[in-house]
Parts: structure tokens; C-alpha cells; sequence
């Protein structure tokens, strides 16, 4: 049985989180999945960083991006319908939090088309919308890979558009070795929730940098 893994990308890569310009007063965190399957392990993964993050006091928002569903982009269909209210109904949230955790799932070695559709479509409205946000990821997969090569993707892109992501990403594989009870009311073992409660307070130390822009006492 594999267990969960911490990936931090290479020292050299690292950047200052010290902004010389304005400092983020933005101190919500959206906790979200790219699926909607109603027994995803990834939809499962983000409700437990919520739950770290509330019994650590900290301010967030737990969404549904099936709440906010949009048709695949299309430049024609925003040429004769305009952008989709839920569109800017997710942009605004998005606007309004300084950190953004995503649990992706990996789909044939990638990223879901869920996830890419929603920034997608919120980009249209607003390029910047996540400039100044904080984005940390997670994958919990069935498989020996842990959806690594979907985080390795989905880092890619998010840096492409000159987004900052948070050092390390949570990766859990085989998964399904790691969870109790029955479909409806899974959770995840002990050693998951460990591994989930120590990325989730690495994330925090970070996202505290970003926003004051000093390093942790």
C-alpha cells in the first residue's frame, strides 16, 4: 500500500512570496474539486481541507463547481449568448478569496475538462481574476501515481498564465485502500487525515507570507 506523498517542486524554482507591491487583504480560501461524481475521491478530498480549514479558524468556502455549470466555451456561443451568469457568479467568489484549493482529479494522464472549462469561462470575464491568489493542489486517485501527472499539468497551465501556486501538492494514491464506510458517508483513514491536516497547515504557513508579505516568525 502506498502512502500519501507531499510533492515540493525543486529548491531552484522556488520564488519570494515577499510582494513588493500591494499586500493581499483577501484572507478567504475556496476549497473546491474538479468532479462532481457524487462519490469522487477528489470531491471527498476537498471537503476534508474544508474541515481542516474550519477547525483551524480560518475563513473559507467550500464550492460546487456543479452549481455553477457552464456550456463547454465556445467563442461563437459567447458571441450570440454573452458569458453565462454562473460564470460570473464563480468569478465573483473567486474575486473575493485570497487562496484557492483544488482537488483535480486526473483524467488519461491530464486534467478534467471541468476544471479547465470553469477558468476558462471565468478568464473570459476577467484575465486577472486569480492574479493575486494563492492556488495550492491535491489529487486523490485509485492508482500507484496518485494523479501526479494531472498536478504536474494542471501547475503547468496555472503558471502559463502567470498564476502563483503554493509550493507543495498533496498527493494520495490507491486511494480507495485509505477510506471507511459506505458510499453516501466515506472518510479517510487516519494517515490520510494526518497527511491532509500537515499539507493543509504548509499551505497556511505560505498563504500567511503571501498575504503580509513577511516569512513566518
Amino acid at each position: 500500500m502506498l502512502g500519501p506523498r507531499r510533492r515540493r517542486r525543486h529548491p531552484a524554482r522556488r520564488r519570494s512570496l515577499v510582494r513588493a507591491d500591494s499586500l493581499v487583504t483577501r484572507h478567504r480560501i475556496l476549497v473546491t474539486a474538479g468532479s462532481t461524481r457524487r462519490a469522487s475521491f477528489n470531491t471527498l478530498l476537498a471537503r476534508a481541507v474544508a474541515d481542516e480549514l474550519a477547525r483551524r479558524d480560518r475563513e473559507h468556502l467550500l464550492v460546487n463547481l456543479g452549481d455553477h455549470d457552464m456550456p463547454i466555451y465556445h467563442g461563437d456561443h459567447e458571441d450570440e449568448h454573452g458569458v453565462p451568469t454562473t460564470a460570473h457568479e464563480l468569478a465573483a467568489l473567486l474575486r473575493d478569496s485570497g487562496g484557492l484549493l483544488i482537488a483535480s482529479p486526473e483524467y488519461n494522464g491530464s486534467f478534467s475538462p471541468l476544471l479547465k472549462n470553469s477558468i476558462d469561462w471565468v478568464t473570459r470575464i476577467d484575465m486577472g481574476v486569480l492574479r493575486d491568489t494563492l492556488i495550492g493542489l491535491m489529487a486523490a486517485s485509485p492508482g500507484r501515481g496518485g494523479g501526479v501527472r494531472g498536478l504536474a499539468m494542471v501547475r503547468t497551465w496555472f503558471e502559463n498564465m502567470r498564476l502563483i501556486v503554493a509550493e507543495d501538492d498533496l498527493s494520495i494514491p490507491q486511494v480507495n485502500e485509505h477510506v471507511t464506510g459506505e458510499s453516501g458517508s466515506l472518510a479517510f483513514d487516519i494517515e490520510i487525515r494526518a497527511a491532509i491536516a500537515a499539507w493543509v497547515d504548509a499551505y497556511l504557513l505560505e498563504f500567511d507570507e503571501y498575504c503580509t508579505g513577511r516569512p513566518p516568525a
